[in-house]
């Protein structure tokens, strides 16, 4: 072999490693990148199934993401003091599946509702009805997507309203049926019961206030459910959380009503008590703290009256020989008995709801806008004519009290409507309908329960000499309760806040939402209102010197207290469509009344303010001349007024040594 042979040889075995080791790392790079393609490939089409899945995957990744509600709890509600007045606690609720019962046969759906109905303690018709229209429905369905080409839509959750007791939900669950669930819900308990119930109000099924300060502060108490979001096994086992999956429910707020459920205890005892002793149909009663404008006590009693009639409407195009007489019984005025209403709460809050004409208890707010004006002074002499008297135009005016003349000051004391009549005679129109206007009567009060009224006030376009008399004496202009409580305010409010009256309110200053108690609504001058609040408490004294008060104290009364009755015939309701009025028929109810007294204390720093109505005393108090304000009605303001302050601590202020003062 020559030198040059051996030299390429050299060469050549040389190169064999670099070209081995050069190959294997073009390889090793190649199967890398093909790896890395593969993967990325794989997590391209991943993504591509998490973010749109194709039809056929879709039913299967929805069914491995779940969801579950955090629940969250409604707001209580508690009284002036903190007492509770509604609040919401944990429990169960029974439903039914109906389209997991497809297949049962009918001694199994026999089986199912008995077996359900004893472990529930409801009526067997009672879930029969509603789990067999259901499952017929569901057949329904059924048919009709079969006819369609598509997935039926079944109905597949019946509730029964109502927590389970403890007791009630061992037996569900001992049971096993097929179809038959347990869901956790919340339950809204009011531990202040009946007495307060149309106040307070409801919830509906889904824990939405539909009545009374639930409906009212729903905004405040409303809870907001909170969710978990998870991805489930093969097993749906929970197997992961996203960081962002989980939102926390919140509360609603606890939220302070202005109601003490003690005043409002009181209330209801002495209001029961005198719808009792006046054989009434019922009664209503507002308590306001003057100087928050905070309604502590409000009640609204119907009493059943067995010997009412209704009422005889005569069938549109009835002879008038076929008429029936008028009955002698009293007739059913109040609409809805509280015995037809399925829950207390459900009842109408006539407090707010509905009107009735005042009466002489309307005579303070023209007696002062009177005197305010300077068209008559507490000492001017106004000829009565011994109680009977007729306007210009010729309308006869009488009075309870009959005398031949009484100053100023006596008119209200005494409750003259000649008097009165004359007086208001001397404002104009404008004057005396915008007097009313001034002190609320025609506006809502804004105190944000369902259904208030504005009551009725005639506009001053239809205003006449016969409207002008009318409402001198408290008829031609309805009233609501709270209305008529809130304008007296502005006799029961203490140093400068006399002559002004407050925003009137169902929860405490400090709750979210309630308005500023500072804020103020001048309607008349101070001294105008300290004079009429001085002048009403001889109306008082007169009332305690004829009216025998039950439960009046050994050593007299702790408080001064000054008001006006009022009695009002009960003016018919509108006439059904359909008939019309009997021929002897007047505008009222033939002797039956509604009777009121509204009354603050104490004297000169006063604190409360009430109104009470006596619905329709009985025909025993009218034929004895004791249905009148100041004997049915009085007597109750006077009680209320005396406990109430005694239990808010305020000093008693009559007496001896301050009554001489």
């Amino acid at each position: 072999m020559s030198v040059g042979d051996r030299q390429s040889g050299e060469s050549s075995a040389d190169a064999g490693p670099a070209q081995v080791l050069g190959r294997s790392a073009f390889f090793g790079v190649s199967s890398m990148v093909c790896i890395a393609l593969v993967l990325f490939a794989l997590l391209f089409r991943v993504g591509q199934l998490q973010i749109a899945p194709g039809d056929e995957l879709a039913s299967a990744v929805q069914q491995r993401q779940a969801s579950r509600p955090v629940p969250a709890w409604r707001g209580e509600i508690h009284d002036r003091r903190g007492r509770v007045l509604a609040t919401s606690t944990p429990g169960f609720r029974v439903f039914l599946d109906p389209w997991a019962m497809r297949e049962h046969t009918p001694e199994e759906f026999d089986r199912t509702i008995i077996e359900l109905a004893e472990a529930i303690d409801r009526p067997p018709h009672e879930i029969g009805e509603r789990l067999m229209r259901a499952v017929f429905a569901n057949d329904d369905r059924a048919e009709a997507a079969a006819r369609e080409g598509r997935a039926p839509r079944p109905i597949r959750y019946i509730a029964f309203h109502g927590l389970l007791t403890p007791e009630q939900e061992a037996r569900v669950r001992a049971l096993e049926l097929k179809g038959v669930h347990l869901e956790r819900r919340q339950d809204r308990v009011y531990p202040g019961g009946e007495f307060i119930a149309s106040i307070v109000g409801l919830v509906g099924f889904e824990h939405e206030g539909r009545l009374g300060a639930e409906h009212a502060l729903e905004p405040s108490l409303r809870q907001r459910d909170g969710a978990i979001r998870f991805v489930r096994d093969a097993d749906n086992r929970p197997m992961w959380v996203h960081p962002r999956g989980w939102r926390p429910g919140e509360s609603g707020r606890t939220v302070r009503l202005s109601i003490d459920l003690e005043l409002q205890r009181i209330a209801y005892e002495e209001l029961s008590q005198g719808v009792e002793l006046a054989n009434a149909a019922g009664g209503r009663l507002v308590l306001v703290d003057t100087i928050t404008g905070g309604v502590l006590a409000m009640v609204d009693i119907v009493r059943e009256v067995e010997d009412a009639v209704e009422y005889p409407w005569v069938p549109a195009g009835t002879p008038r020989s076929e008429e029936p007489e008028a009955p002698e019984s009293r007739q059913r005025y109040i609409a809805m008995p509280r015995a037809t209403v399925p829950h207390p709460a459900m009842a109408r809050n006539r407090c707010v709801e509905d009107v009735y004409e005042p009466g002489s208890t309307f005579k303070p707010f023209v007696w002062a806008g009177v005197t305010e004006l300077g068209l008559a002074d507490p000492d001017e002499i106004f000829q009565t004519y011994g109680g009977r008297w007729r306007t210009s135009y010729g309308r006869r005016i009488e009075d309870v009290t009959r005398r031949a003349e009484m100053t100023w000051a006596d008119v209200l004391v005494h409750s003259s409507n000649i008097g009165m009549v004359k007086a208001s005679e001397r404002m104009s129109d404008r004057q005396l309908h915008g007097l009313m206007r001034r002190f609320g009567f025609g506006q809502r009060t804004g105190i944000g329960l369902p259904g208030e009224s504005p009551g009725i006030m005639t506009p001053l376009s239809r205003w006449n000499k016969y409207t002008h008399t009318s409402v001198a004496f408290g008829y031609e202009v309805a009233v609501t309760p709270i209305q008529m409580v809130r304008a007296f305010c502005a006799f029961a409010r203490p140093g400068d806040l006399a002559g002004t009256l407050p925003i009137v309110r169902l929860t405490e200053s400090t709750s979210p939402g309630a308005p500023d108690p500072m804020v103020i609504e001048r309607v008349l001058d101070a001294d105008v209102a300290t004079l009429a609040r001085r002048t009403m408490e001889r109306t008082v004294q007169n009332m305690e010197r004829g009216v025998p008060i039950p439960g009046r104290p050994e050593g007299g009364w702790q408080y001064r207290m000054f008001g006006k009755s009022g009695t009002a015939n009960i003016p018919l309701p509108p006439t059904p469509e359909g008939y019309r009025r009997p021929r002897w028929a007047k505008a009222y109810f033939e002797g039956q009344f509604n009777s009121s007294f509204i009354a603050g204390a104490p004297l000169e720093q006063p604190r409360l303010a009430v109104l009470v109505v006596i619905d329709d005393p009985g025909p025993d108090r009218v034929r004895q001349r004791r249905h009148f304000g100041s004997w049915v009605a009085g007597p109750v303001a006077r009680r209320v007024l005396e406990r109430s302050l005694g239990y808010m601590g305020v000093p008693p202020d009559n007496t001896p040594e301050l009554s001489r003062n």
